[in-house]
């Protein structure tokens, strides 16, 4: 009989090994993980708990991540396009230089989050909580920002016109 822990290895190394994209894998509990450089494209991990993950330089375009802990992750670099992060926590998280063209992150959590030079190309960040982060060097071209908190965040030498439509734009620095 295997243990909570062993499925947890056993799924780890399903992941490590690029055998888990396009799966439905759901809530699970990769807190802390090292998953750095992997192939999750296309994978379903709505409410999954990623708390600190290392997902650096991983291919997540098309992934769905609606609802999931991310707060803390480092996701810098990695590839999400068309991923979907819909309500998901990014607070604190690092996408530093992070591929989020096209990305759905309506109601997405991201205070004090990292997108310096992020490529935001048409990306749907409206009612999210952006407050206190830091865009520098981001790519916003036609992202849509409608109804975003905006407060505190850096926007310093970002490219492109995004919509601001109804955003919260008090303290930001441009």
């Amino acid at each position: 009989m295997s243990g909570p822990a062993e499925n947890r290895e056993a799924l780890l190394d399903r992941i490590r090994a690029g055998a888990c994209a396009g799966e439905r894998l759901g809530a699970v509990d990769l807190s802390g993980c090292d998953l750095s450089g992997v192939n999750l494209r296309d994978a379903r991990l709505s409410g999954a708990v990623l708390k600190g993950a290392n997902l650096s330089g991983a291919d997540l375009r098309g992934a769905f991540f609606d609802g999931a802990d991310l707060r803390e992750a480092d996701l810098s670099n990695a590839d999400l396009e068309f991923a979907v992060l819909g309500a998901a926590d990014l607070s604190g998280a690092d996408l530093s230089g992070a591929n989020l063209q096209r990305a759905n992150l309506v109601g997405t959590k991201a205070h004090g989050a990292r997108f310096d030079g992020a490529r935001m190309y048409y990306s749907r960040p409206g009612n999210a909580d952006f407050r206190n982060a830091s865009l520098r060097g981001s790519d916003i071209q036609r992202a849509i920002f409608r109804r975003a908190n905006l407060s505190g965040a850096d926007l310093r030498d970002a490219t492109g016109e995004a919509n601001f439509e109804n955003a919260s734009m008090e303290g930001i620095l441009r």
